[in-house]
């Protein structure tokens, strides 16, 4: 039997795939960044990599918030 999720729930996996998503292009584009080019400017690769620290660390909160709305969507039953 699959569960249906509350409209919190709803929102926060919404948000969940968009910030999969963007750590995922973020790794491709880091691990590919040399591709084509002969150099690459530090800085290039700094940006990319904050980018990505700070998605991670969204990701991080989401996931709390998550378990946080599921403890709370499971006492309401």
């Amino acid at each position: 039997m699959k569960k249906n999720l509350t409209p919190e729930l709803k929102l926060s996996k919404e948000e969940f795939d968009f910030l999969h998503k963007k750590i995922g292009e973020l790794e491709w584009e880091i691990a590919t960044i040399f591709y084509g080019r002969k150099a690459v400017i530090r800085s290039e690769i700094e940006t990319l990599e904050d980018r990505l620290e700070n998605y991670r660390a969204n990701m991080g909160m989401l996931l709390e918030k998550i378990r946080n709305e599921v403890t709370e969507a499971n006492k309401s039953k």
